[in-house]
């Protein structure tokens, strides 16, 4: 691949730049998530001060960019762990080879969580692949609720959930009073509550608090703080009379808003007012000129009755010969191997291996400086 390569900081990108970045975004629907808009990148790099954008050229021509985070010569995904999204933003003509692409870096290895799978030129160094589930609105609300419950009459589905939850908003008005939806709340009190919230769920269940970092809700502010034609924070709320019983706090591009960060109040679980957050955005996603709602990668319970389709992303690395690479590949190793064992049965025992798979995997985010 002959090619000539800048490295910029996304700030230093021209005009023309930025014109080509959205040029090469619109000609692809793999690519019309928030996450791959100039925007999303220059906003991270305003807290994450080692984003940088590879610039390629070929025959005098821009023919791709490749955003990234870089440490010495590792790249990782342009906002670490809060990255449900990756892809080169490449030409339609553009005939990328990663590794030709890795070289002209400088970067000795990558790491990828959740790439567009179907950019095959990664493919050789997919390590798993799993479904980013999405809500397709193209054909409207309406068509969409007939469709779940059309799917969920047939034996050993629960797709008719759409339906179930909208016929019980009456009882749920009934109860706790009035519901009102609002697809953006520019108000920085809601963003907190949902940052609040947030915490007390990786609290209550284990996860990894995400928010610990100040980077994190630094960025989160930023994103809700911009409001243009081809990228946004989206702030969405449900309140019962008036109090707020669910907040979303996502992003959106011209035609795709990104699920991202759920909340609700607990004490009001049962009436599940986070799946009527989702269906009440859907309802409205037309006049925002939504037309997909992405619910990010993993099989979660919640996701699956209310998804009418899926992106394969993919996790996985590619480098050159290195110690980087050498570590990785060990790594590796030692998860197929804790795999193999977890399948065998041992009973009781074999419960060990998942648990040191997730320990190497917290760690493996934290070595590789994902989550700084």
């Amino acid at each position: 691949m002959k090619h000539k390569v800048e490295l910029l900081k996304p700030i230093d990108l021209a005009e023309t730049h930025l014109a080509e970045w959205r040029y090469f975004q619109n000609s692809s629907a793999a690519l019309a998530s928030p996450y791959f808009t100039p925007e999303f990148t220059c906003l991270v790099s305003q807290v994450r001060p080692n984003v940088m954008v590879a610039v390629f050229e070929e025959n005098g021509r821009i023919a791709g960019f490749f955003p990234f985070e870089q440490r010495g010569r590792t790249g990782s995904p342009v906002g670490g762990i809060l990255s449900d999204c990756q892809a080169i933003i490449a030409a339609p003509w553009w005939d990328w080879d990663p590794i030709d692409l890795l070289r002209a870096t400088g970067l000795c290895v990558y790491d990828f969580t959740h790439h567009r799978a179907e950019q095959s030129p990664l493919k050789p160094f997919h390590r798993a692949v799993e479904n980013s589930h999405t809500i397709n609105l193209a054909r409207g609300f309406e068509a969409y609720v007939k469709g779940c419950r059309d799917r969920g009459r047939m034996p050993g589905t629960t797709a008719s959930l759409p339906h179930e939850i909208l016929a019980r908003l009456p009882r749920f008005e009934r109860q706790l009073g009035p519901l009102h939806f609002e697809m953006h709340d520019p108000n920085a009190d809601t963003l907190r509550q949902l940052i609040e919230w947030k915490r007390q769920q990786y609290h209550r269940t284990g996860a990894v608090d995400v928010f610990a970092r100040l980077w994190s809700n630094s960025l989160l502010e930023r994103i809700h703080a911009t409001q243009t034609r081809t990228f946004a924070g989206v702030l969405s709320t449900v309140s019962a009379g008036d109090r707020i019983v669910a907040i979303h706090m996502g992003m959106r591009s011209a035609s795709v808003l990104h699920w991202w960060f759920p909340a609700y109040d607990v004490e009001k679980a049962k009436f599940a007012p986070g799946l009527i957050l989702v269906l009440e955005a859907c309802r409205r996603a037309e006049e925002f000129g939504i037309r997909t709602i992405e619910l990010g990668y993993g099989d979660e319970p919640w996701k699956l009755p209310i998804a009418n389709g899926a992106i394969p992303v993919a996790s996985g690395f590619i480098g050159l010969p290195s110690g980087a690479l050498g570590y990785r590949q060990f790594l590796l190793g030692v998860y197929q191997s804790l795999d193999t064992v977890s399948r065998l049965p041992m009973g009781p025992v074999a419960r060990w291996p998942g648990k040191v798979i997730r320990r190497l995997e917290r760690l493996r985010l934290e070595g590789f400086s994902q989550f700084r």
